[in-house]
């Protein structure tokens, strides 16, 4: 007789075979990634390859006849004014669960690290204002050459948009650095608080964050 208790399948909630489903999907983006399959050099075949591996899985864990998943490209953001803001990736089992994620590729020759630093809080600010917005969650993901991101900032952008390795931020404390050209009017006020944790593969330093109403 079976034991119904050592059992595993697919969850038949759809928003916890979602975070499987994203979960997966950013396991073989990875592997794929490391070990050749996937040749990335610019963040768009990110998005584009990442889209696909999700699109993939996700059809997969489809377990009920009716059951859909869908991935969309350049989502727009709830809230957003006159539609000018998107989301890289939105994936859901409709009617369900739905899951915002935002990516960034940064590669040392591209530089402009304090600038890249910013954009990554602009992301994860993004994410918050999706999951207010009816989104599940969220996922932030950044894959890296540069160390700049990596390691403790000694002066500059990097100590108040920080990015290094055991980082944490601080829960509703307002980010603003007016030297930085560019972004000199970008201020910021995270929700939650995220800890940059690393993970450092050859050359490559990977990053994933999760976003929800409820993270503390």
């Amino acid at each position: 007789m079976q034991d119904d208790s050592r059992t595993q399948i697919l969850p038949a909630d759809h928003a916890q075979r979602l975070v499987h489903v994203i979960d997966q999907a950013w396991l073989i983006l990875k592997s794929r990634f490391i070990q050749g399959r996937h040749e990335i050099l610019l963040e768009a075949p990110f998005q584009h390859y990442f889209a696909h591996i999700l699109s993939a899985y996700g059809d997969l864990c489809c377990t009920a006849r009716d059951d859909l998943f869908l991935v969309d490209l350049e989502a727009r953001l709830p809230g957003s004014t006159n539609g000018r803001e998107y989301l890289d990736i939105a994936c859901s089992f409709p009617e369900h669960a739905k899951c915002a994620i935002e990516l960034k590729f940064k590669t040392a020759k591209q530089g402009a690290q304090d600038h890249g630093r910013i954009d990554a809080y602009q992301d994860i600010e993004a994410l918050e204002r999706a999951c207010r917005g009816g989104y599940n969650f969220g996922r932030f993901y950044m894959i890296t050459n540069s160390s700049a991101y990596v390691k403790p900032p000694r002066r500059g952008v990097g100590t108040v948009f920080d990015t290094h390795h055991g980082h944490t931020t601080t829960a509703g404390k307002t980010l603003h650095c007016p030297k930085s050209v560019g972004r000199e009017n970008v201020r910021l006020t995270p929700d939650n608080s995220y800890t940059f944790d690393w993970e450092t593969l050859g050359e490559w330093h990977f990053l994933e964050l999760h976003i929800s109403p409820t993270s503390k």
